[in-house]
């Protein structure tokens, strides 16, 4: 079957106790009027976003590929940030404390991979994190309380990446909702 996907990325998804560590620390910081929390259900690091997938049996097979034989590797969260900058952001983030060299590597595999079936990667340098608040709207506010409340030090244990998760989202009026397609393993 040869399916297509309307919206995809492709994600690591923390482990519930690294999740309910950013749960709690987010709920311990009051946002200004213009900023919202994104849901926990959309708590992920995004390897690649994909966007349509015509071909969604030739993209699982990609990734398939892209995954075997890659080693599984310890990731811990901390220090918080925004895009573009804190001063004028759209988006707050909590980055990688420990494991980016690895993360970044299985970014670039899975772009690589991916690439020539027609999902390039952004010109940009892979940047891994979670992203904890947007702007409402496509506004650009100020984060730099938010980003010093949330500070810079770890959000949960580490833990060991050992999948690849590739998603559907299914854009809905109360926002985004993800589904999982499929799951790679890493070894």
């Amino acid at each position: 079957m040869n399916a297509s996907i309307a919206r995809a990325f492709v994600a690591i998804t923390p482990p519930e106790r690294v999740l309910d560590a950013v749960g709690e620390a987010t709920s311990r910081v009051g946002l200004p009027d213009g900023w919202r929390w994104t849901p926990r259900g959309q708590w992920h690091l995004t390897l690649l976003f994909l966007g349509a997938v015509a071909d969604a049996d030739a993209v699982v097979r990609e990734l398939r590929g892209a995954c075997r034989g890659r080693r599984a590797f310890s990731l811990a969260l901390g220090g918080a940030g925004a895009f573009p900058r804190a001063r004028r952001a759209g988006v707050v983030w909590i980055g990688v404390e420990h494991g980016a060299e690895p993360l970044v590597s299985l970014a670039d595999a899975v772009g690589g991979a991916l690439a020539p079936i027609g999902h390039e990667r952004d010109e940009a340098r892979f940047h891994p994190h979670l992203t904890v608040a947007r702007t409402r709207g496509r506004e650009q506010r100020d984060a730099r309380e938010v980003v010093a409340a949330l500070g810079n030090a770890g959000f949960g244990d580490a833990w060991t990446v050992d999948e690849v998760v590739l998603f559907e989202s299914h854009t809905r009026p109360s926002g985004a909702e993800h589904a999982v397609r499929e799951r790679f393993p890493l070894q």
